[in-house]
């Protein structure tokens, strides 16, 4: 029978428990790195996906303030008058050309008008009186200064170009008044028809105040004479710069 051995007993066991401690640290390295590990995987992918929203959201339009549409609703539908200063030419009888280019002393032009959704029905009045240099003869009369008295009712169509500008082009009728000036007769006019276009620009300068530029121009219609003379204003061409007050609706 062998001899019991203590010391070997007690080296087996010493040796057996230090196994498993290695063992046990052995695990907790490997557990304490793929910990970090998938800590650090975790942090970065926080990051990229904070990077990411900031690039997009420093990417996304910002709305515009709201100062930008203060007027835009005012001025989408209303009334407008105003009074316009001119620069006019006039072909009369016998293909005569008459012409001013002072807008404070030739007359002057009022417009009346109603704008909505980027169109417009519009009632203007030019009052031209213009002197020419040579004596001018229509039939019977004769004369230096002209009188022309132009109503005209207008469709016109108003594409936005920006918030407050637009352009504008339309067309109409024209009902004019000739005569002779200082003749001292209503009876001496001449009534005429004419067809009319007109192109320009329109700039809103406040919310209730516009300035207006018009070019125009009317041909007579031999057709639609209410008598039995020759045309006594052909055609009229007229630069008109009007100042609108605007009533927004």
């Amino acid at each position: 029978m062998e001899k019991f051995s203590l010391s070997a007993f007690f080296n087996k066991k010493i040796s057996h428990y230090k196994i498993k401690c290695i063992c046990i640290l052995l695990i907790l390295v490997i557990s304490f790195c793929f910990s970090a590990k998938i800590y650090a995987e975790e942090s970065l992918s926080a990051e990229t996906g904070k990077s990411d929203q900031r690039g997009f959201e420093s990417r996304v339009a910002k709305p515009e303030p709201d100062f930008f549409f203060s007027g835009s609703s005012s001025e989408l539908k209303g009334f407008y008058f105003g009074v316009g200063f001119r620069n006019v030419s006039l072909q009369v009888a016998n293909d005569v050309n008459v012409s001013d280019s002072d807008g404070t002393a030739n007359g002057i032009g009022t417009n009346l008008g109603y704008f909505w959704e980027e169109q417009a029905l519009e009632y203007e009045r030019q009052i031209s009186i213009i002197e020419h240099t040579d004596s001018l003869s229509y039939e019977t009369q004769t004369g230096q200064k002209l009188e022309v008295i132009q109503n005209n009712f207008w469709y016109i169509l108003y594409p936005k170009i920006s918030m407050k500008f637009y352009l504008h082009y339309g067309a109409g009728i024209q009902f004019t008044k000739t005569r002779f000036a200082a003749t001292g007769s209503n009876t001496s006019y001449e009534d005429e028809i004419a067809i009319g276009a007109e192109t320009g620009v329109t700039y809103f300068v406040l919310s209730n105040l516009k300035l207006f530029y018009r070019f125009s121009v009317g041909r007579q219609i031999p057709f639609l004479k209410t008598s039995d003379s020759s045309a006594f204003l052909k055609q009229s061409q007229l630069h008109t710069i009007f100042l609108n007050y605007y009533i927004p609706l």
